[in-house]
């Protein structure tokens, strides 16, 4: 197996980063982590209390080292679901982009987004027009997710399940090629 053992997923807000990745890992056999979990535990709050109480910039200090965490020195394949800001910082995209064997975006539609992100957990910088701010993350964003993907699985108008089996099948015919 190369030295590298992750596979990260990288995506906005909304695109099944986490939902995918964990049946990606199962059926692959390998551990999970999600950076917005490992940053609450870290802090000891959620994202949401972490954003209105002590800023973006510190939530980014935590992921950036919740990254570093799960990324550096791995001995163990990992699927690792990224918070969609994760690739603002160029120190998180140099550390994806040196540790992981696939680097996975999962890239939706802004209306998708907008629909996904209306149920379940709380956004804190989707609170006011979501569907406008998603369209400003993603012209923003687009490119770093770009810079690092060695994948892009267009995720519109699919299933969980077939977006799973995209990445599983891409991801396996990248490995027959290595």
């Amino acid at each position: 197996m190369n030295a590298r053992h992750a596979i990260v997923l990288v995506g906005l807000m909304g695109s099944g980063k986490t939902t995918v990745g964990k049946r990606i890992a199962q059926a692959l056999g390998y551990e999970f982590a999600d950076s917005d979990d490992l940053v609450a535990s870290a802090a000891g709050k959620s994202v949401r209390d972490i954003f209105s109480q002590d800023g973006e910039a510190a939530f980014r200090s935590f992921e950036s080292d919740a990254i570093r965490s799960v990324l550096a020195d791995r001995k163990s394949p990992i699927v690792l679901a990224t918070g969609g800001g994760a690739v603002i910082s160029s120190e998180n995209r140099s550390l994806i982009s040196e540790h992981a064997l696939h680097v996975v975006w999962l890239d939706a539609s802004v209306d998708d987004l907008v629909v996904r992100t209306k149920s379940g957990v709380a956004r804190p910088l989707l609170d006011g027009d979501a569907s406008k701010t998603l369209q400003s993350l993603n012209d923003e964003r687009a490119a770093w997710y770009e810079e690092v993907a060695t994948l892009r699985i267009d995720t519109r108008g699919k299933s969980v399940s077939k977006v799973s089996s995209a990445v599983l099948e891409s991801i396996r015919a990248g490995a027959d090629h290595e």
